[in-house]
């Protein structure tokens, strides 16, 4: 029986075709980096696609310290709540008025007017350990 399996193996490696490896051989595919020119428009495109940014981003320093303004204001808003500090108050953040009112018992309710719009948002906010 070892002999039938032995002779059974050798002809097997015999009678199989050549098999060959080769090696791994790396191609770029963008442009910039060697690859086939053809796929620069490609590539170009879809990178367009992808940009969120626009030239209008370019916001002048006026814009960016109003906006600072607002987010550091509602920072410190949420931060005193957070650290049982809160109190009644009215801020002016350019064009948005906060006003912060204490229900009682650890509630709050934040009222947002947008000046410019007349837009109001309530937030109505419970800390049950103040």
């Amino acid at each position: 029986m070892n002999k039938i399996k032995t002779t059974a193996a050798i002809i097997a490696l015999i009678t199989t075709p050549g098999l060959s490896a080769s090696e791994l051989v790396y191609e770029p595919i963008n442009p910039t980096f060697g690859g086939n020119p053809l796929n620069g428009s490609y590539f170009f495109t879809k990178a367009k696609a992808q940009n969120n940014h626009s030239e209008n981003d370019a916001r002048d320093f006026v814009t960016r310290f109003k906006q600072s303004l607002e987010r550091n204001i509602m920072s410190k808003i949420t931060r005193d709540f957070a650290n049982k500090e809160l109190k009644e108050g009215t801020f002016d953040a350019g064009d948005y008025t906060i006003t912060v009112a204490d229900l009682g018992g650890g509630r709050f309710q934040v009222t947002i007017l947008n000046e410019l719009t007349g837009e109001t948002t309530v937030i109505d906010m419970i800390n049950p350990g103040y």
